[in-house]
């Protein structure tokens, strides 16, 4: 049995350099771990999970591919179980995602959670927030 029980996946097309879309996964380690020190730095995929901290082993982030591929392709680059990889196509398509070039997902302990607010936003670094799904 995995570790792992669920993942959020985000998906769709960036057309950012490599360094631009990982500044956005980037935390700020000089306050050293005091996120209550007003010179600490949420980084960019924190405060679209309302949090001040992610664990970055938890993290799948894949470098944007130079072209875009199919939903089907795309999600082979991503740990989600194979059962849910029509329904994720479905979601994509319903969100007007036919191909794409990036996709990032964070993978949940049998214990925690995060939680993505609605009303979902429309962009996070330039991807969809496509849902949470069984992990492989």
């Amino acid at each position: 049995m995995s570790y792992f029980k669920k993942e959020h996946l985000w998906i769709g097309t960036t057309n950012k350099t490599k360094d631009e879309y990982f500044k956005y996964f980037e935390m700020d380690y000089s306050t050293e771990g005091d996120f209550d020190d007003p010179n600490y730095k949420v980084c960019g995929f924190c405060k679209d999970i309302d949090d001040v901290y992610y664990d970055e082993d938890f993290l799948l982030a894949i470098d944007p591919l130079e072209k875009e591929v199919s939903i089907k392709e795309i999600l082979g680059y991503d740990t989600l179980d194979t059962s849910e990889i029509e329904k994720v196509i479905e979601v994509c398509h319903g969100l007007n995602i036919k191909k794409a070039n990036c996709l990032f997902s964070y993978a949940l302990p049998n214990d925690e959670e995060i939680e993505v607010k609605k009303p979902y936003k429309n962009s996070y670094n330039d991807l969809k927030y496509i849902g949470i799904y069984k992990y492989a």
